[in-house]
């Protein structure tokens, strides 16, 4: 009888523990310091991500397989966190910078409708980008190869978007092409908007 008397009150106890606070999320490692070139050929670097939430992603211009689909999940992310403008910023970096110059980024981002106020594409020579790339995010990049038939190309790099917090902390990372990742993303993007982390 008295396990029977104890079990709501241990029931009870166990809910509160899955009620409180969620695990804060990791700590994946400090961003370096970076010097490259925004989409108006402005410098960029880690001083311009600090004070904001970034989500980053990378692409190129000329990409034939993952990188329109990166940007359309980057636009929806815009599109969702349209209101946190200030707080928010979306940076795409090119993995292909002998050809993505700023205006070609520029264009580029036009097609995706990207607001300059909150998406950021960036560029520079290639050692910085690959250092900043490899290095800096701990994501792979490769070198340019033929794809298909004609002058295509492909270029091996993540199909990751990276959580950064205000400080510059890796925060998760997150695969764009599964929906519920996506959806953990924006769920972690508006936690460290609310946390002001």
């Amino acid at each position: 009888m008295r396990v029977f008397r104890w079990l709501p009150f241990a029931l009870a106890l166990t809910a509160a523990a899955c009620d409180g606070e969620p695990e804060p999320l990791p700590h994946l490692g400090a961003l370096p310091s970076f010097s490259l070139l925004d989409q108006r050929g402005e410098p960029y670097g880690l001083e311009d991500m600090r004070g904001k939430v970034s989500v980053v992603d990378f692409v190129f211009t000329h990409c034939p397989t993952i990188c329109p689909t990166l940007s359309q999940r980057m636009s929806e992310l815009a599109g969702r966190f349209a209101d946190r403008k200030g707080e928010l910023a979306l940076v795409s970096f090119s993995v292909d910078p002998e050809n993505d110059t700023p205006e070609v980024l520029r264009q580029y981002g036009a097609r995706y409708g990207s607001d300059p106020a909150m998406w950021t594409w960036v560029t520079g020579p290639t050692g910085e980008v690959s250092d900043t790339v490899v290095h800096g995010f701990k994501l792979a990049m490769g070198e340019p190869e033929p794809f298909g038939d004609g002058d295509r190309y492909e270029i091996m790099h993540s199909a990751h978007f990276v959580l950064v917090d205000r400080r510059g902390a890796i925060r998760g990372y997150y695969s764009a092409t599964d929906a519920g990742e996506m959806e953990k993303l924006a769920a972690d993007v508006e936690r460290l908007l609310d946390e002001g982390t």
